[in-house]
């Protein structure tokens, strides 16, 4: 990673969009590391981001000692936004830039950089297209830096975040063209953390109309073990129909619509 510190030392002053995963709280350590007071962490607080990331941001930047901005944000209110459409990350993205940019220049901070990492580039990301466009600097992509590299990095290096498994927004779990809302976000998040509990490993609620829901969990066979407490928790939270994904968790699943 020494060649991403003496680059970040180039830019003399860097913002970093810190999620709360693993690739943006390494970011923000590398740096806070080549450039102290000068680095920047911003993390966008919004209904569409799970409670447990901005927990982890808040967690990280004080592990880290960088110098930490959380602006509260709400995408939702969009109706653009709200209305779902395949380009929804792009959309987003804008938004998130727009405002980072304008936090970091009050600091007269003109490099924003994100954790966006070499395998990023195999999937389906509009939020890349935006954040290009609005000239988000991608350190780990320019080194060629992939995910591995990333995580067995921040074990050495002692991070506490570096087992923590990928995630992505809310949003990532419903349908396109299924309408956005807070209720449902919430809704979803419940689920999420009651079924964490339950079956080991990576667990998506996807959601579909008619308020059904497809359960991916690494191991559909935890799922079955538990099945009428898992049907009679989803459905007290408002879901009418409780279905598991044989296939298990597969990230971007959503994605597959798009394709087709």
């Amino acid at each position: 990673m020494k060649e991403i510190q003496d680059t970040l030392r180039e830019r003399k002053h860097v913002a970093v969009l810190l999620s709360g995963g693993l690739d943006s709280t390494l970011l923000s350590y590398l740096a806070h590391e080549a450039l102290g007071e000068n680095a920047l962490a911003v993390t966008v607080d919004s209904p569409i981001v799970p409670r447990s990331d901005i927990r982890d941001a808040l967690a990280s930047a004080r592990e880290i000692g960088i110098r930490h901005e959380v602006v509260a944000f709400d995408e939702l209110q969009y109706p653009d936004f709200a209305a779902n459409p395949p380009e929804r990350c792009y959309l987003c993205r804008k938004m998130r830039d727009r405002l980072v940019r304008e936090i970091a220049g009050s600091f007269g901070i003109e490099t924003v950089a994100d954790g966006m990492n070499l395998d990023d580039l195999d999937d389906y990301r509009p939020g890349m297209q935006a954040a290009d466009e609005d000239g988000i600097w991608h350190p780990f992509i320019e080194h060629k830096v992939t995910k591995a590299a990333i995580r067995e990095h921040a074990r050495r290096i002692g991070l506490s975040a570096w087992n923590k498994q990928s995630d992505a927004c809310l949003c990532s779990r419903f349908a396109y063209g299924l309408v956005l809302n807070k209720e449902r976000l919430s809704r979803v998040e419940q689920a999420e953390t009651f079924l964490k509990k339950i079956c080991p490993g990576h667990v998506r609620v996807r959601c579909f109309p008619l308020d059904a829901v497809l359960l991916e969990v690494e191991k559909p066979e935890d799922a079955l073990r538990h099945r009428e407490e898992i049907v009679s928790v989803l459905m007290n939270l408002g879901f009418s129909f409780v279905g598991l994904d044989m296939e298990g968790y597969v990230t971007g699943k959503m994605n597959r619509m798009i394709a087709r």
